[in-house]
């Protein structure tokens, strides 16, 4: 993946600086979370999260703001509408 373009116009590395989460805690102090709210997000699955082999729960959070995007909360789709 090449990084932004310099006054060249040729591109370099791009680095991230992606933050792990560990564990329902981790996720629920990043999310500003109960505990509770996001095992029941896991389990529905709502949250950008994965097991690893351990078998605990790690959230990357750049995956939890891109999953952000496609989010839909608190509005509504409207069905069809009735010809009056």
């Amino acid at each position: 993946m090449a990084g932004p373009e310099d006054a060249k116009g040729e591109t370099g590395p791009l680095y991230l600086n992606l933050k792990f989460f560990l564990g329902i805690q981790a996720i629920a102090d990043f999310l500003r979370l109960h505990e509770r709210t996001v095992r029941r997000l896991l389990r529905e699955p709502k949250l950008p999260a994965k097991k690893d082999q351990a078998g605990r729960w790690v959230m990357v959070d750049v995956d939890y703001y891109l999953s952000l995007r496609g989010a839909t909360h608190g509005t509504r789709e409207k069905g069809p509408e009735k010809d009056q």
